[in-house]
């Protein structure tokens, strides 16, 4: 069974909070992540489930994609999503339950492009695309064939790579 996976870094974020954790988006961010959503419901790829950072910045981006979408999505917060590594990204996704066709997992670089480069890596083609990096609010759709819990390179395909939409 082919499963979608969404990687998205979160919107671009305010440098000024007390903690980094509190860091809201600008508005500019904000945009951003609504017009990724509206490309998720143009590209008829919007998640059934979304995976995200408790950080203020990855709460306003998920917001923010949802109202581009235009309507909601099953979104849980993960406390652990925040600042991962790409390991233990993928350890939060091998523990994803196989009824979930579709997924958006948003967080943090730079675990998000670690991870996107290791999915990546079986293919030379998309290997060069993903080391264009992960700007705020950039999305990589990958294809996944098998479970959740076998995902790697082997099982993964990259069909898109996009930074966030111009206005």
């Amino acid at each position: 069974m082919s499963r979608s996976l969404i990687l998205m870094r979160h919107a671009r974020q305010s440098g000024v909070a007390a903690r980094d954790h509190d860091r809201p988006l600008t508005a500019a961010g904000r945009q951003d992540a609504y017009r990724v959503g509206a490309r998720l419901a143009e590209l008829a790829c919007v998640p059934s489930r979304v995976l995200s950072s408790t950080a203020l910045r990855c709460r306003e981006t998920i917001e923010a994609v949802v109202a581009g979408v235009g309507r909601p999505i099953a979104t849980e917060f993960e406390p652990n999503l925040y600042n991962a590594t790409a390991h233990e990204l993928l350890d939060t996704l091998a523990g994803v339950d196989d009824e979930i066709e579709s997924l958006l997992l948003l967080a943090h670089n730079p675990g998000m492009s670690m991870l996107a480069l290791q999915l990546g890596a079986a293919r030379e083609g998309d290997l060069e695309t993903l080391r264009a990096g992960f700007t705020p609010a950039t999305i990589a759709i990958f294809t996944i064939e098998g479970g959740w819990s076998t995902l790697s390179s082997r099982t993964a395909r990259l069909e898109r790579f996009e930074p966030p939409p111009s206005a």
